[in-house]
């Protein structure tokens, strides 16, 4: 069975590779992953980092607006009982592919 890795440890693998002197094939030899695996979590690291808040103004009566790097857009109502289902599957999400 393959074993998975967070986005946090692959953010610190990647700080380790870049301050090592290793090939690529070297450095995922020595950490146990495939070549391909790193180059896959190098560019999604590079596309969305780990720690990358967005600041939100949310005018009353509005809507939310939350634009995803794919190009879709979600609309929510500012309301709690709109945005609370939104927010937790993001998170969900957000968990299930770090």
């Amino acid at each position: 069975m393959r074993k998975r890795f967070s986005a946090p440890q692959w953010a610190a693998w990647m700080e380790q590779f870049e301050s090592s002197e290793l090939t690529v094939a070297e450095f995922c030899q020595q950490i146990h992953v495939s070549v391909n695996s790193f180059y896959v979590w190098r560019r999604k690291l590079k596309a969305s980092p780990v720690d990358l808040f967005v600041p939100v103004v949310v005018k009353p009566n509005s809507q939310v607006c939350v634009d995803f790097p794919c190009g879709a857009v979600l609309r929510v109502d500012n309301q709690i009982e709109s945005l609370r289902p939104v927010l937790e599957t993001l998170a969900q999400i957000q968990g299930a592919e770090a």
